[in-house]
């Protein structure tokens, strides 16, 4: 194994208008760190995950270089940076500045199945029209041989390593922070956005605490922290494609509480992570985070212009977490035998006032089917542990539930599944994630009407339902039959 070492300092905030810092300070004196040799991690291959990388630093020879330019002047003061520009474009600015970072990792998405699946329902027309999607959801107002282009409008999948840098904490969102920055540029890898400021640089340089600088940080956090619906889908995925490229004596800068925690306990269990190089970030603290190496992993671009400034979940993304998370074989005891149906509690938001209706119906219908003895109706409620949740899903035959964040938990069932989300018609537009999610995942996305409004109970269309269910329990007979 081969062992470097370098001399580190904190980092820099000069005036460009003078020779002279803003500050004048007593820098500590350099500090000696040693750096290993970095491997491919062993569970990228025993989860068959190597080929959604592509080692880009190394093959080109930037890991050694990347890695030894840490060696910085600086000092540890707040400062308000001169004239920081705004990088969307990371792959061209590296290249053209690489003594303030590398790509680390630079690797094209899966290409989408052709043609693009499209979502089913009894009449997908009319089911569309009904949740008002039809000129929103993409898989609705185009035709399925135009779906590849369209979804998603992720190319590649970049990781940088971005050289004596901070962590936003969310200046522009709250609930968005992640951003990196440093006194010359601020890191935004899609051009086009509909927040007013997220494309905007940040000029003010925060103060460092000792305790929030690291030598080498990974900073996953991002859309809404540790909320349920959101951390799986969009953090995770980020998360283990740092985990994946970035040496292991890097820290690890993860959202804290909500879904987050129990993920990262699976992460642990896994082999994936280790517990000392865990990072929390708390949102009612958040505190600044300095690194002289900070790694990011984003898709890029995903935002085509300014009329299509919306997240859609990638394939590659979904895959990598279903494979890494849900992919090891069931026990012998154990089979793809279980209806779930995910409830929320009552009178919450899209809870289902007919819920005890679905189950009386469900079983009704599976009592008459010739797959009575083959599955079992189970209640979700999202008690326990997420491990738990996952041996879970990862038994589904057909999952149903209302759009929220039980629906999450499709990512651990495996292809083939049936996934019936139950819609809703005002307030927040019914959003697409799911459908993109599961059909990603090679599910039979099945799409139910609702009514009512997204921050209420709502009301399911049972004729709908009815209609799906019994067409998916003739399928899955079909299916027993040709065994």
């Amino acid at each position: 194994m081969t062992t470097w070492y370098f001399t580190i300092r904190l980092p820099t905030c000069p005036d460009r208008s003078s020779a002279m810092p803003l500050v004048s300070l007593q820098l500590p004196e350099p500090k000696t760190i040693v750096f290993e040799q970095w491997q491919i991690p062993n569970w990228v291959q025993r989860f068959n995950v190597s080929h959604l990388f592509d080692w880009t630093w190394h093959k080109n020879g930037d890991f050694k270089r990347c890695r030894a330019s840490i060696v910085q002047s600086s000092q540890s003061s707040a400062c308000k940076a001169a004239s920081a520009i705004v990088v969307n474009d990371v792959i061209d600015y590296f290249h053209s500045h690489p003594n303030e970072g590398c790509i680390v990792d630079n690797v094209a998405r899966l290409p989408n199945l052709i043609p693009h699946p499209l979502p089913r329902a009894r009449s997908l027309t009319d089911t569309c029209s009904s949740l008002h999607i039809d000129h929103k959801w993409v898989i609705c107002s185009k035709s399925q041989s135009e779906l590849d282009k369209w979804l998603p409008a992720t190319k590649r999948f970049v990781t940088i390593a971005v050289f004596n840098a901070f962590i936003d904490t969310g200046h522009c969102h709250s609930e968005v922070p992640g951003t990196v920055f440093t006194d010359r540029a601020t890191f935004h890898f899609q051009r086009w956005t509909n927040k007013r400021c997220s494309n905007d640089s940040i000029s003010n340089i925060p103060q460092i605490k000792n305790e929030y600088r690291h030598i080498e940080l990974i900073d996953s956090i991002g859309n809404y922290l540790p909320a349920p619906g959101h951390f799986a889908p969009q953090q995770l995925p980020r998360l283990l494609r740092l985990l994946a490229t970035v040496p292991t004596t890097a820290k690890v800068l993860v959202a804290k509480g909500g879904v987050a925690d129990p993920l990262i306990d699976v992460l642990v269990e896994r082999g994936i992570v280790t517990r000392d190089r865990i990072v929390q970030f708390d949102k009612d603290i958040r505190p600044n985070y300095f690194a002289n190496i900070v790694y990011r992993s984003d898709s890029w671009p995903y935002l085509r212009d300014k009329d299509n400034s919306h997240y859609i979940h990638d394939r590659t993304d979904m895959q990598l977490v279903h494979r890494v998370m849900a992919t090891d074989k069931l026990a012998a005891t154990d089979k793809k035998d279980c209806i779930i149906l995910i409830k929320r509690r009552d009178g919450d938001a899209r809870s289902i006032i007919e819920h005890l209706d679905l189950i009386a119906f469900m079983s009704s219908a599976l009592n008459k089917s010739k797959m009575s003895s083959d599955l079992r109706i189970e209640i979700f409620e999202a008690r326990g542990h997420i491990r738990d949740h996952i041996a879970l899903f990862r038994r589904a035959r057909i999952i149903v539930g209302p759009h929220g964040a039980g629906m999450m938990n499709i990512l651990w069932s495996s292809p083939e599944t049936h996934v019936v989300e139950i819609g809703y018609t005002t307030g927040m537009t019914f959003p697409e994630m799911y459908a993109e999610m599961s059909l990603h995942l090679e599910h039979h996305y099945w799409i139910c009407k609702g009514h009512g409004d997204y921050s209420a109970p709502i009301n399911v269309d049972m004729d709908d339902f009815m209609y799906i269910f019994n067409q998916i329990m003739h399928e899955i007979e079909i299916e027993k039959a040709r065994s």
